[in-house]
């Protein structure tokens, strides 16, 4: 049906600033047995509150391509009049997951017969949901992130503000994957309590990191949610009650409180995902993973929809002698997946790192593919593309990485290259992250047709253009001398490949003339993101376009190969000084990578695998790159399979002796970053993809590993295999 025929984009004049919230309480008419539903779409986020039930959660989008939601409203709406609450925030500026643009909302509910009862319009009562605290001096979670946030229940609402029209284009296009679910209260258990006393801080997540706190013994190990509460009492001279409680695993959803308190209390709340403090980690490198709620006394219930937390622990700051706990924790909020495929094998180990790699993806999967759901939510391509590679694997899903991958591909700027993260505007962006999306184009055709039976050629002519920008962009780079391509001088881009020695890059300066060096890593990622194009081009039929960008990958593996080996360590170099040809810097990624692109052939790819078993002194690779490494040595599976499949378990197997219950970003695990180290990565997923690609192709006595084949919904069991033969 024909949408926005009555409605228009509206906001409260004086409310388009940065962090500001809103709220209108409307009505409509509805006949008995009536279907309606809501089209809605926001700037920046929304929430639907009607018959008991929410309806939530732009999708992150573009304000030159906004998308829409359609909510079946279903039976939460009854005959005669209903009665609807909406609430809105508007972030306004520019983070990692939000790009500043200005605010609005327009929405529309209508019957079967497309009939609209309610609309947005010059008439809709806008009032400023003045319990949050608005505008730029609430704390942000991060800067990737943005705001927290400080709601006052105490507050009354203040009157109608003029409503006034926004000049934004119509939402256009359907959200392109599915809405999240929302569970119920995660269960929880009261792990400590005791007291607390306010020592110093300026911001919500300083009070709570550096607060004096002591633990009592009472009422330990209680469940969360109690009808009856769990009653805690502050000591004698302290300033509150302190509350730690543990969901139990690693989650991501919307804060849940439900609590009493005698008195009006501020109530700051902080969530992490250890408690290697003693505490949960408030406050790290200038992050606050805090918010403040302050309660009227009596019993109070809140849920917040519009910040999600990555977590596995939630402490409470009491600011009164006792308190009531009902609950306290989060709503999971999941993105809903139709196939999960299963691994089994004879080795429990392996058995528990497929499954805590899977949940790991789950708990990254939202509106877009996220890093890490804790200190970040962020979309980037390099990322994303373990994430894409082992979801296809694990749930057979094509929605999620078509969707994220035109989200990229919107992105792309005036210098061909795309933003860090995408819906963002982000000052920076890393060259060789922009070179990886080729890649991940052309591996989302081949499982496309792996799951579907045929190629989405749809998509890729869609992305064609921008992959071309991409590709041109750095074939302009290469040095006419050389043939290879240089690092980017200027302060807006960083030279990242990994987080290890020599190879993190430097951010927000320029390079001098004496310290341009040629990068194999990035030669090597443009290499094999051309050698994907080449592929694209070929399935879409055209190969004289092909054939050009094949040659172009072929001489820069020349090129590498001519300036960055070096005899005498039987390996490649990470980087050549152009104003003195010197080589230096030896890393498993580097030799990893170009191996990948397939320049490394003959006696040079030989003695390259040989130094990836870690016998010849390069600087390791870490989780994350880990993927280039395992499958540059399954270039010969018979002799290094058996090394990939001891070192997944070694290095996977780690973290799980130390309680993890999602993969970490780092080997380092929390202490990594200054301290601020996420526990959960979508990137280090990645031994879904040796399980399920490479275990299944080998078998045999001579090598001791499987006879497993990937089946349409779960591996076959393994049992008297690799894993009861090799481990």
């Amino acid at each position: 049906m024909e949408l926005w025929k009555t409605a228009k984009w509206i906001w409260a004049e004086g409310y388009d600033s940065v962090n500001t919230y809103l709220i209108l309480e409307g009505r409509f008419p509805a006949e008995a047995g009536g279907r309606y539903t809501l089209a809605i779409s926001a700037d920046t986020d929304y929430s639907f509150e009607i018959g008991g039930r929410m309806f939530f959660g732009q999708y992150a989008d573009y304000p030159f391509d906004k998308v829409y939601d359609l909510n079946d409203l279903g039976d939460s709406v009854t005959a005669g009049e209903n009665f609807f609450t909406l609430k809105l925030w508007h972030q306004g500026d520019d983070s990692s997951t939000v790009r500043g643009e200005k605010a609005g909302v327009i929405w529309e509910i209508f019957d079967e017969n497309g009939t609209v009862v309610s609309s947005s319009g010059e008439d809709a009562v806008f009032r400023p949901y003045s319990r949050f605290d608005m505008g730029p001096g609430v704390e942000h979670v991060s800067g990737q992130l943005g705001y927290s946030f400080r709601f006052d229940a105490r507050r009354p609402m203040p009157d109608p503000v003029p409503t006034v029209i926004q000049n934004k284009p119509l939402p256009a296009r359907l959200r392109p994957v599915k809405k999240l679910t929302v569970g119920e209260d995660e269960p929880a258990v009261l792990s400590l309590s005791g007291s607390f006393t306010e020592k110093r801080g300026r911001t919500l997540g300083e009070r709570m990191q550096y607060a004096g706190i002591s633990f009592g013994v009472h009422d330990l190990g209680r469940r969360l949610p109690s009808r009856k509460g769990i009653l805690l009492r502050a000591e004698e001279g302290e300033d509150g009650v302190l509350a730690l409680i543990d969901t139990g695993r690693e989650n991501a959803g919307i804060l849940s409180l439900d609590l009493e308190v005698p008195e009006e209390a501020e109530i700051l709340v902080g969530w992490g995902e250890h408690l290697d403090d003693g505490r949960v980690r408030a406050y790290v490198g200038g992050r606050n993973f805090a918010a403040s709620y302050f309660a009227r006394a009596g019993r109070n219930i809140f849920v917040n929809p519009f910040r999600r937390l990555g977590m596995r622990y939630l402490e409470l700051h009491v600011y009164a002698k006792e308190v009531r706990i009902h609950y306290a924790g989060i709503r999971p909020t999941e993105y809903p997946l139709d196939t999960e495929v299963e691994f089994t094998c004879a080795d429990s180990l392996h058995n528990r790192i497929f499954e805590v790699s899977k949940r790991t993806l789950e708990l990254c999967m939202h509106v877009h593919y996220e890093d890490c759901p804790w200190r970040e939510q962020a979309l980037y391509s390099m990322d994303s593309r373990n994430q894409m590679l082992c979801g296809y694997l694990a749930f057979k899903e094509l929605d999620f990485p078509r969707a994220s991958l035109r989200l990229m591909a919107q992105s792309i700027r005036d210098d061909d290259m795309l933003e860090l993260c995408s819906p963002a505007r982000v000052s920076i962006t890393i060259p060789a992250f922009t070179a990886i999306y080729l890649t991940q184009v052309c591996e989302y055709l081949v499982y496309s047709e792996k799951i579907n039976g045929q190629p989405d050629t749809d998509t890729a002519r869609e992305l064609l253009p921008v992959l071309i920008r991409i590709a041109d962009g750095f074939i302009r780079r290469r040095d006419p001398g050389t043939g290879l391509i240089p690092c980017f001088k200027e302060a807006k881009y960083w030279n990242f490949y990994e987080w290890q020695d020599g190879l993190s890059g430097s951010i927000g300066g320029s390079v001098g003339e004496d310290a341009v060096t040629f990068d194999a890593p990035l030669c090597a990622f443009v290499s094999f993101g051309l050698r994907s194009l080449a592929d694209i081009l070929d399935l879409l039929g055209d190969g004289e376009r092909a054939e050009y960008y094949r040659n172009e990958h072929r001489s820069l593996n020349e090129s590498v190969n001519r300036y960055f080996w070096d005899e005498d360590r039987g390996a490649y170099a990470s980087y050549i000084r152009r104003s003195t040809g010197e080589k230096f810097h030896y890393a498993e990624l580097t030799n990893a990578l170009i191996v990948y692109a397939d320049a490394a052939v003959g006696e040079r790819l030989t003695s390259t695998l040989v130094s990836l078993e870690g016998k010849s002194g390069l600087i390791p690779v870490t989780l994350s790159h880990s993927i280039f490494k395992y499958d540059a040595l399954m270039k010969d599976p018979e002799k290094y399979a058996r090394f990939v499949f001891r070192s997944i378990g070694d290095l996977w197997g780690s973290m799980l002796y130390q309680n993890a219950t999602s993969f970490w970003e780092t080997i380092e695990g929390a202490r990594d970053f200054g301290n601020a180290g996420s526990l959960c990565h979508g990137w280090s997923a990645i031994p879904i993809r040796f399980y399920a690609e490479y275990a299944a192709e080998m078998d045999g006595e001579e090598t001791g590993l499987y006879e497993c084949r990937l089946k349409e919904i779960r591996l076959s069991d393994l049992s008297g295999s690799v894993c009861a033969r090799m481990f």
